[in-house]
């Protein structure tokens, strides 16, 4: 496929100068081409906005390069904004005291493109995001929903070739959320790059061909969702137990289950990840074989994010430690 962006070796620090400095990004190296809905997954934190502006040419960058469409985007800024349309942090892009018309013909202009060349893609936009019986009422009255498909309008209005979307689906519904999700998928057979940022596993699942994970400013696994597809088939569960576990039980469970140990003054806590959580019952055997007390069985749901980057940047190490 032909490239679209190449990241190398981006770096982005805030407040640099200051003790407190904030690694924001910290020397990630990658790719995006036509035709693809890449993903960037990772938790709040990890860098995925500060990387998307600093493709956008919205913020600098202290080291590395950046190249949209075989250009330096810091030496042609001026023509590479051209070819981008963006959504940023929800729909700030957008102007309150505007109807959805006025916002897509006024970003139109822009870029360059006059009322009379704009009107068809208007008319498209509007009703290919059911936005007719609103067209013309101020965007300050929407629903959050509703104000995220008019900033995804506007960004698309000019025709861009790239499309950054940053957390496209914060504050949606779940039917909003699937009505994005396939609105997404329809644009990018126009031979687009789409780059969509998220900390929402399942839409990117459902939407992306190919997903960067970052985690504390570091892209920490680069692949295909078809091959990522088979963690997020896992089930994880916490055991709680008391005291300390030894070192031949722990060898016991490595034929069972990926895991890792956190241990606290008086008891410890196992994270098990499995393909069938039927194997949860062995794991409960060999605790009873060893006289291991258990307190406490939780499925886990909130951390399973935390787990799924610790199992594909390879942290989990088959004896249970976390590798630094």
């Amino acid at each position: 496929m032909e490239k679209a962006i190449a990241v190398e070796g981006l770096y982005k620090v805030y407040h640099p100068k200051r003790a407190d400095k904030v690694i924001a990004v910290d020397h990630i190296t990658f790719d995006g081409h036509f035709g693809e809905i890449l993903g960037i997954l990772g938790p709040n934190g990890s860098g995925k906005t500060s990387t998307i502006k600093s493709i956008a040419s919205i913020i600098d960058f202290e080291e590395g390069r950046i190249e949209v469409m075989g250009q330096d985007n810091r030496r042609r800024r001026k023509q590479i904004v051209q070819h981008i349309g963006a959504v940023l942090e929800g729909s700030r892009n957008v102007y309150w005291t505007m109807s959805p018309l006025e916002n897509m013909i006024y970003f139109a202009g822009l870029k360059g493109m006059s009322k009379r060349d704009v009107q068809e893609r208007v008319d498209k936009y509007i009703e290919l995001l059911n936005l007719e019986e609103v067209a013309h009422k101020q965007v300050r009255s929407f629903s959050k929903g509703m104000q995220q498909k008019v900033a995804i309008a506007c960004a698309l209005i000019a025709d861009p070739r790239i499309v950054l979307l940053d957390e496209p689906t914060l504050g949606l519904d779940v039917e909003t959320s699937r009505k994005m999700q396939t609105f997404i998928k329809e644009i990018a057979k126009e031979q687009r790059h789409i780059m969509i940022t998220s900390h929402d596993m399942r839409f990117i699942e459902k939407t992306c061909s190919r997903v960067i994970i970052m985690k504390k400013g570091k892209l920490i696994a680069d692949d295909s969702v078809k091959n990522l597809n088979q963690f997020f088939r896992k089930q994880a569960f916490k055991l709680t137990v008391r005291n300390h576990l030894n070192t031949p039980l722990l060898k016991e469970m490595e034929a069972c289950c990926e895991f890792r140990i956190e241990s606290h003054e008086g008891f410890t806590e196992l994270f098990l990840i499995f393909n069938d959580s039927q194997a949860l019952y062995s794991v409960f055997d060999i605790l009873r074989k060893y006289n291991i007390e258990l307190l406490g069985v939780d499925v886990i749901k909130d951390d399973l994010e935390d787990i799924f980057l610790k199992l594909i940047n390879g942290y989990l190490t088959n004896n249970g430690e976390e590798r630094q």
